[in-house]
């Protein structure tokens, strides 16, 4: 069974509350928090018009990936996957296919036949594109246990010696005492550096920093200090944020193979039924799994126990990249969705934004 396979529909169903939800972000949330907090990036004062064109483009991408995601949330009370159309928010809003063509209109149906068209379109020759990653499907790196780092290094096929090394160096760098575990690392290791350094005792914030910790550095870059293949798999496991449980939906096949481990589930079950009857997944007879589902094919424990489905999509980062004539405009932001911004002008939060312009 399939339960959000026309994400079209529901944009016809919400149309005017989209176009509600772009008149706040366009009146409220730019003005109060965007410039508010990187109000450099959108200034037109002392910047070319293209770079101001770029800049004010990828903003208008954010307004209405946050605006879609409102009203999905709205719509289908939750977020759980980008299957309910999320995933492309600028096609859900009515964009075509190729942002270069640089036109968007949509209709909201008020009553009858009557319809008003809504034009919108970003300036001519600027390319647009904006993708989502769900954090809820990962661990989050400062409070997952130790049992649990086990078991994701074990199905990283990472030695067993050096997958304890690992997650007692890892906690000991998190911590804030300076007790060393059984195989791991304070202080003394890392003054024996050269050059020396102290332990953060502290929640990493860029992952980055791994480097910095005694096995990762050996196991997790080269020798040149680059990440290697086994960061770049652990980083799609992890998310530096703080929350409980993991989205079924959104987790890497590393990430349901530990859980299956410990919930006693087949994480095949999960990604087949996700995948839908093809058994491909991002097609669009893809599955949601949420609470409240009456479907007989769906997975449980090996028990025959059901599996709690309440986690939802709630930390979702956003990549946005704005290009013309080969100049490029680069923004991230990472949303809390269920968070209202202050004084609840907008119901969700950016946690963090980032902008990077360059020249190709």
């Amino acid at each position: 069974m399939c339960l959000f396979t026309n994400p079209s529909k529901k944009r016809r169903e919400g149309a005017v509350l989209l176009i509600v939800l772009g008149v706040i972000l366009l009146a409220s949330w730019m003005l109060v928090q965007i410039l508010a907090r990187v109000g450099e990036e959108v200034s037109v004062r002392g910047e070319d018009e293209q770079n101001d064109a770029l800049k004010t483009s990828a903003f208008q991408a954010l307004e209405i990936t946050m605006g879609v995601l409102a009203e999905i949330k709205l719509l289908d009370d939750g977020l759980y996957s980008p299957v309910q159309g999320w995933g492309n928010p600028l096609g859900y809003a009515g964009f075509p296919s190729h942002a270069a063509s640089n036109e968007l209109e949509f209709a909201a149906q008020e009553s009858g036949d009557i319809e008003e068209i809504v034009p919108f379109a970003f300036p001519p020759g600027i390319q647009v594109t904006v993708e989502l990653r769900d954090e809820s499907g990962r661990f989050p790196l400062n409070t997952t246990s130790g049992e649990r780092w086990k078991l994701l290094f074990e199905e990283m096929e990472i030695q067993s010696s050096d997958a304890a090394t690992l997650t007692d160096c890892l906690l000991d760098w998190i911590d804030a005492d300076d007790e060393t575990r059984l195989n791991g690392a304070e202080k003394g290791t890392y003054q024996r550096r050269d050059p020396a350094y102290l332990p953060a005792n502290a929640p990493i914030v860029n992952t980055m920093d791994l480097q910095l910790i005694e096995g990762f550095d050996r196991l997790f870059f080269d020798e040149d200090g680059l990440p290697n293949d086994l960061y770049r798999t652990f980083l799609d496991c992890i998310t530096v944020l703080n929350f409980e449980g993991v989205n079924l939906n959104a987790a890497h096949p590393l990430v349901l193979a530990v859980l299956g481990e410990e919930r006693d589930f087949e994480p095949e079950r999960i990604a087949d039924y996700i995948a839908g009857t093809d058994l491909e997944p991002g097609t669009l007879d893809d599955n949601v799994l949420r609470p409240g589902l009456d479907d007989p094919d769906l997975p449980t424990n090996n028990e025959g126990e059901a599996l709690d489905l309440s986690t939802t999509s709630r930390f979702i980062t956003v990549y946005i990249t704005a290009m013309s004539a080969g100049t490029v405009f680069n923004l991230s932001a990472r949303l809390d969705t269920e968070t209202p911004s202050e004084h609840h002008i907008y119901p969700m939060t950016i946690l963090d934004l980032q902008t990077k312009g360059s020249t190709l």
